[in-house]
């Protein structure tokens, strides 16, 4: 996969996962979110270069529907994902790109992915990871598919001790990249306007 689309898939994939603080580990008898809300501050570490760029922003996570990426610092963008596409925008050049889901395999699988994850489903989670934990509070994730492989080598989720959210999620790259996102202000089930999934963005 390209570096650049790379650099679009694994915050979603971490947003994907952050959806799952109450769909997939829910307290007994409570329901599942439908619509997860969160604050982040991202850090990719570029092992090669032994550097670190963050970035800020929120993201907005449906259950079984669409997933919205939005970066305010240092550069403002907005990366969406739906059942056909991925649309990302750029705040910088105005321009707006769209990736189909036809045409590009891996898109199809992060889809699927993240319908396991936010299904509240173990086994369908377990059919496409291996799942441990190697800590009360965390997760340990290794991907079966080796479709899934090449976006990323494992995922570790933490989960705060006093909420049961989620707040941190580390991937860990095949070459040796990492990215790790620390979220707050996790909020289930707020009220959105309808023009947040629009783009531009109004």
């Amino acid at each position: 996969m390209p570096t650049a689309l790379k650099m679009l898939v694994l915050p979603l994939l971490a947003a994907a996962v952050t959806g799952a603080a109450a769909a997939d580990l829910p307290d007994p008898g409570v329901r599942p979110p439908k619509v997860v809300a969160a604050k982040f501050v991202q850090v990719r570490h570029l092992a090669e270069l032994d550097m670190d760029v963050e970035s800020r922003g929120s993201m907005v996570c449906e259950l079984d529907n669409r997933l919205r990426w939005q970066v305010d610092e240092p550069v403002r963008s907005i990366t969406m994902i739906d059942r056909e596409k991925l649309t990302h925008f750029d705040e910088a050049t105005k321009q707006i790109a769209v990736i189909e889901q036809k045409k590009f395999p891996w898109l199809k699988l992060l889809r699927d992915s993240l319908d396991d994850w936010l299904s509240g489903d173990r086994g369908r989670l377990a059919q496409r990871f291996d799942v441990s934990c190697p800590r009360p509070d965390t997760l340990h994730l290794v991907p079966r598919d080796a479709a899934m492989d090449k976006i990323c080598r494992s995922v570790d989720i933490t989960l705060s001790p006093a909420s049961g959210a989620i707040s941190l999620i580390r991937i860990t790259e095949e070459g040796g990249d990492t990215l790790e996102i620390r979220f707050s202000e996790v909020v289930n089930d707020p009220r959105l306007s309808p023009r947040l999934w629009r783009l531009p963005p109004q």
